[in-house]
């Protein structure tokens, strides 16, 4: 079923990439999520309506950690990326993640924001009936916190850590996939606990509730309070969300979800040339409706928030586009080459 989906979500990319007008087109790559995620979602209808209204060809791959994918970016090697608050801030303090890589400050200052939106919720999800109704019932447990290196991995780390006191590899296995083989795993049940930062209801979630209940587990009140989760929210593009009852079909919790959240976004390279990033930020933007009508949560996505936790600067495309528009911008997102 998983391969059913992202074949379709491929089909329908590659299907507006066939419809492209005649003539010259600008071939560029987008390191993107599985199609069932919020950013996948993203991903797939951002290439879709470009495709459609520009002679913009865009290749979607997927698989990365947004971590590497922001190094690539940096360095050329891929075009349009996700792009997130707290990774934009560990690249340019050289921490977490980075605290190996010497250039990571530099890196980060050739990356370009298109816009952001929410990625919504970290769904901790397992299985009804596999004896697990808590945080603490993970112990000796084999969980997918994210991408090994992924940010997701540690924000998710962190919050276990925060409600249980249990660290990976210690008191339960931390497994080792990318996005796309965990969704594979856990559908096969070679985990116990499958984590996934998505908006609700997620197509790939509703995929493993079409036959089997789920249980969605909570960061206890308490925990918001351990140095770990407020460490992990007091990172930028941080939030605390819930997960309401019945938001899935076979989902046995009755009361709200409690869990963190995160702001993302579109990000590219300083050296991709303006009048591409114009045209890909004006095609997104001037279509919105057909953006919303992909996804009912897509909504969400608007000019009002479009800014919203954006702590690199603007495209200098995207920039032109909106003061076109008469946007709000922030001083501390002007991009330099506009000043």
């Amino acid at each position: 079923m998983t391969i059913r989906y992202k074949f379709s979500a491929t089909l329908a990319v590659t299907a507006a990439t066939l419809a492209l007008p005649a003539g010259a087109a600008t071939f560029l790559k987008l390191d993107a999520f599985p199609p069932g995620t919020t950013p996948g979602q993203v991903h797939v209808a951002l290439a879709t309506i470009v495709q459609k209204h520009t002679p913009i060809k865009i290749q979607v791959s997927t698989g990365k950690p947004a971590t590497k994918s922001a190094v690539d970016a940096a360095n050329q090697r891929v075009d349009l990326f996700l792009t997130a608050a707290s990774i934009n801030h560990f690249m340019q303090k050289g921490v977490a993640m980075f605290a190996k890589v010497k250039n990571a400050k530099e890196l980060n200052a050739n990356l370009r924001a298109l816009f952001n939106f929410p990625l919504g919720p970290y769904h901790i999800i397992t299985y009804a009936d596999s004896g697990i109704t808590s945080l603490k019932d993970i112990k000796g447990k084999k969980v997918f916190l994210g991408p090994p290196a992924g940010a997701a991995t540690k924000v998710m780390a962190q919050v276990v850590e925060g409600a249980t006191g249990y660290k990976p590899g210690t008191d339960y296995q931390a497994m080792r996939f990318d996005w796309s083989a965990a969704e594979t795993a856990f559908i096969d049940r070679q985990m116990d606990v499958y984590i996934v930062p998505t908006n609700a209801p997620a197509p790939q979630v509703q995929q493993f509730a079409l036959n089997n209940k789920l249980r969605f587990l909570s960061i206890p009140d308490a925990a918001f309070d351990s140095p770990q989760v407020k460490a992990a929210l007091n990172l930028p593009g941080r939030t605390i969300e819930t997960i309401k009852p019945g938001t899935y079909k076979n989902q046995v919790n009755d009361k709200p979800v409690k869990t963190v959240g995160s702001w993302v976004g579109i990000g590219t390279h300083k050296w991709l040339d303006e009048k591409t990033v114009y045209e890909i930020t004006k095609a997104f933007w001037d279509n919105l409706k057909e953006i919303h009508a992909t996804a009912e949560w897509m909504k969400v996505i608007n000019p009002e928030s479009a800014m919203n936790q954006v702590n690199i600067p603007l495209h200098v495309g995207a920039y032109k586009y909106y003061k076109e528009k008469g946007w709000k911008i922030p001083a501390s997102i002007v991009p330099p080459e506009a000043k």
